[in-house]
């Protein structure tokens, strides 16, 4: 009997102890919304986007207008300056401020003033090749190389003593004249002992120019000399007689501002 009772009892804990162990895990889960709370979050985020391409489609409807306005409020500004921009280059062959323009000698004063040097060529009739021309407002007078010095060097030929007389006397008679000596050369290089090189040469030869000027009384304040050598040519150095045109000397005669 305690055998039996012993095994009846068994089958008696197992059935007490199997209601116990209730599995609550499952139902927690099932509790939770987890679909409504995913439908939620996928709405907001298609409208977060939809307002984002309205904000996106406002801006460039408002570049794009901005942008056809613009040509219209620029037309105005730019239909006013071409008055004084078209004055000015009319004016004076150079853009300086239009403050100096009233200094700068009228027109009438240079041609004046070339047709006096070329008279001074025409009463010399020994002397050919010598040119006056008028630039902008300065009157260059150019003496070529052949009638003023030997090749490669710089002593004032005889030749050309009477016409530089006379030049001289022309300055005398215009003190409101400022006078520039420029000497130029070909392209050939030249290097000795006394002139390395063509810039050597060209300035030597207008400093003796300037000499013989103010030997023949000219004052000294009133000239200045420049050595370009080869590097202002009036034609190509691409023959014999164009590099023949190339040497020579300038004197350059320009007008002095008006004084108040």
């Amino acid at each position: 009997m305690n055998t039996l009772s012993g095994s009846c009892r068994v089958p008696e804990q197992i059935h007490r102890q199997t209601p116990l162990k209730k599995k609550g895990a499952p139902v927690r889960f099932q509790r939770r919304p987890v679909p409504a709370e995913t439908g939620n979050e996928i709405w907001l985020l298609t409208l977060s986007d939809l307002l984002m391409l309205l904000l996106i489609f406002f801006v460039l409807l408002f570049a794009v207008i901005l942008h056809q306005q613009s040509p219209a409020v620029a037309t105005p500004s730019l239909s006013t300056p071409p008055k004084p921009v078209v004055e000015t280059p009319s004016a004076t062959p150079h853009p300086p401020p239009r403050e100096a323009v009233p200094d700068l000698p009228p027109p009438k004063a240079t041609v004046s003033l070339e047709a006096d040097l070329a008279g001074l060529l025409t009463e010399n009739q020994a002397v050919q090749g010598v040119t006056v021309e008028r630039r902008f407002q300065s009157v260059i007078m150019t003496f070529p190389e052949r009638i003023m010095f030997d090749s490669g060097k710089s002593q004032l030929q005889g030749a050309v003593e009477p016409l530089l007389e006379k030049v001289a006397l022309f300055i005398l008679d215009h003190p409101d004249v400022s006078i520039e000596i420029h000497g130029h050369t070909d392209d050939r290089p030249i290097s000795n002992q006394r002139f390395p090189s063509n810039w050597e040469l060209s300035a030597d030869r207008a400093t003796q120019v300037a000499k013989a000027l103010v030997h023949l009384g000219t004052d000294p304040s009133r000239l200045s000399v420049r050595g370009f050598g080869e590097y202002r040519p009036l034609v190509a150095n691409d023959s014999d007689l164009n590099r023949l045109k190339n040497r020579r000397v300038e004197v350059q005669f320009s007008l002095l501002p008006a004084q108040s």
